[in-house]
């Protein structure tokens, strides 16, 4: 199968990344939008473990004309930075030098046209049979693809990727039920795939039974008797994905009895993983639509919730949070509750229950380490962190992000004494204020620009109810200031405040365990994207990427299609929830 790259991510801003996403998205909005198309999913098989689907920009049908998102790719100054994507990417293959006629970026975004799934099917029954330590008969990697009007493209992509491959694979083909299924044996370790035709489905797998099963349920015209929508599973976690998605998921927790390979490392791992009481979790799936103003992902976590699993670690959910006044004023915000003691002894009850008494004696004696390190217990430390971690980004005029980020705690006298300990090497500063204590930190780093190793700066402050920490002290101090302040007469701006959020906050619970939001129009769009395209090309001095394709990009297109991101998660006995809207 063939493999391509766009563009490079942007890494360490929040904000960027909705960016980045949307350009990829919109690299498949250049034409009109149309009437809905069938799941693929409803033929999946039974044994289905994990998919992820396309539904084909079909499905989409008119929702360009008040989904925000899809309006932003469809403006008109999008349109030279997809020519410039283009551009670029022929520009890379005919600076490899490839002897296949070059493939346009336009002709690999228009397979987006057609739906598509892809995942993993668990394995037969007799997987055991394999042997110790290999694991390719567990489950095997799928790949089904809508094909119609797309044959000669596929033809061709398949073509160009066979020419560009360095090891000339082994090709042979078989005839299953009058399908033709071709076999392909590449690299030293022999990795074998299977593909074929059937009906109007391109199908690709990693396992033969895998590859037979799917021409079986493709090939005829109509659907079979049992497929993945028929679980139970499944059935629980539609109503969370939506009839509306564009995009979907589905997963659920294999039977680790069926599922374990027969050696004993694996046996050891699977009872781990039985400690820690994964069954509670029955199913996970989602979708993200686009048939509302915003663009929508939510889905859920379903399962038994009550002590003694995974679960414990997401916290309680309420109305209101006491980290929000310090993050909200930022461009960016995100709060989220964990129960880290909880957490903590769930993996620990875990460890111990596998443990055979000389490794939990050594289990043992590194708590006992670990406690004469810190000076009090791991539990007693986990306990000092009540839960609520927040971080708030923000931008100088310059499109420099900078990010704060505070947690909750209790008996600050004892989390000063653990960050003396575990960051002692760091501190070079120490002052108090009232009832705070201020530490100032340098730790190398080195510049990929200059070449050279130098020290950064970062500051933290220790509450009697919180960590801030920042890379400015500056920040640590205005957020200081913030916890005690009274409401001013004139509220500084804050996101909590933007009709938009509110709006879009209001189709969530009112109690979560975890809320976020963005303001866009705080964000400077032609800044960041300079600075971006400078560190970019800062990373690799000597052979810089190309900046082209940020150097089209024209910020105002964001500014008038984009607002706000709200989004939420909650938990209650059944499961946890999420919702994301970007509008």
């Amino acid at each position: 199968m063939w493999q391509h790259t766009h563009f490079r991510r942007c890494a360490g801003y929040q904000c960027f990344r909705v960016l980045a996403a949307t350009l990829l998205l919109g690299l498949f909005a250049a034409n009109s939008l149309f009437a809905q198309s069938p799941a693929i999913s409803d033929r999946l098989p039974p044994s289905t473990l994990f998919y992820l689907q396309w539904r084909g920009k079909s499905f989409l049908g008119d929702a360009d004309k008040k989904n925000h998102v899809l309006q932003l790719l469809e403006d008109p100054d999008f349109e030279a930075l997809r020519q410039t994507l283009a551009k670029d990417f022929l520009q890379r293959q005919q600076k490899d030098g490839s002897a296949a006629p070059p493939v346009q970026l336009s002709d690999l975004i228009s397979l987006l046209d057609n739906p598509a799934a892809a995942g993993l099917i668990v394995g037969p029954a007799d997987s055991k049979s394999v042997s110790p330590g290999d694991t390719s008969g567990l489950g095997g990697l799928f790949l089904v693809y809508d094909v119609t009007g797309k044959t000669d493209l596929v033809q061709k992509l398949k073509a160009v990727a066979e020419a560009n491959s360095k090891e000339k694979p082994k090709i042979t083909t078989y005839n299953f039920g009058g399908t033709s299924i071709e076999v392909r044996v590449q690299g030293a370790d022999a990795n074998t795939s299977y593909s074929a035709r059937a009906a109007n489905y391109l199908l690709f797998a990693t396992q033969k039974e895998v590859i037979e099963d799917l021409v079986t349920r493709y090939g005829g015209a109509n659907k079979p008797a049992t497929s993945v929508a028929q679980l139970p599973e499944y059935q629980s976690i539609r109503p969370y994905v939506g009839s509306d998605a564009a995009i979907e998921y589905f997963a659920r927790v294999p039977d680790l009895d069926k599922w374990t390979p027969s050696s004993s490392n694996a046996q050891q791992a699977a009872k781990f993983i039985r400690n820690l009481h994964l069954d509670k979790i029955h199913a996970a799936g989602g979708g993200i639509s686009f048939s509302g103003e915003a663009l929508r992902s939510h889905g859920a976590i379903l399962g038994d919730t009550s002590a003694g699993s995974l679960f414990d670690f997401v916290g309680t959910s309420s109305a209101k949070f006491e980290t929000q006044p310090i993050v909200s004023p930022g461009s960016y915000f995100s709060i989220s509750r964990f129960n880290f003691a909880a957490f903590y002894q769930t993996l620990r009850d875990a460890a111990f229950g596998i443990a055979t008494p000389q490794q939990a004696a050594g289990l043992g004696a590194a708590e006992g380490m670990a406690q004469g390190y810190l000076g009090m217990s791991l539990a007693d430390a986990f306990q000092l962190f009540t839960g609520e971690v927040a971080s708030q980004l923000s931008f100088t005029a310059e499109g420099e992000s900078q990010q704060m980020f505070v947690l909750t705690i209790q008996k600050p006298q004892d989390v000063l004494k653990i960050l003396r300990v575990g960051l002692s090497k760091m501190i070079t500063a120490e002052d108090t204020s009232g009832d705070t204590t201020y530490l100032n930190l340098s730790y190398p780093t080195h510049d990929a620009a200059t070449g050279q190793d130098r020290r950064s700066l970062y500051y933290l402050a220790v509450t009697p109810q919180f960590i801030i920490a920042a890379p400015r002290k500056a920040m640590v101090r205005d957020a200081v200031a913030r916890i005690s302040a009274k409401p001013a007469a004139t509220p500084e701006a804050s996101i909590m405040s933007n009709p938009d959020f509110i709006r879009l906050r209001s189709l969530m619970p009112e109690k979560l365990t975890g809320v976020g939001g963005a303001d866009m129009s705080q964000i400077p769009w032609d800044k960041v994207i300079s600075r971006y395209a400078q560190q970019l090309a800062q990373s690799n001095p000597k052979n810089p990427p190309s900046t082209q394709w940020l150097q089209s990009i024209k910020p105002g297109m964001f500014n008038r299609h984009l607002h706000v991101i709200a989004n939420g998660w909650w938990k209650d006995p059944n499961g946890v929830y999420f919702d994301y809207y970007v509008q």
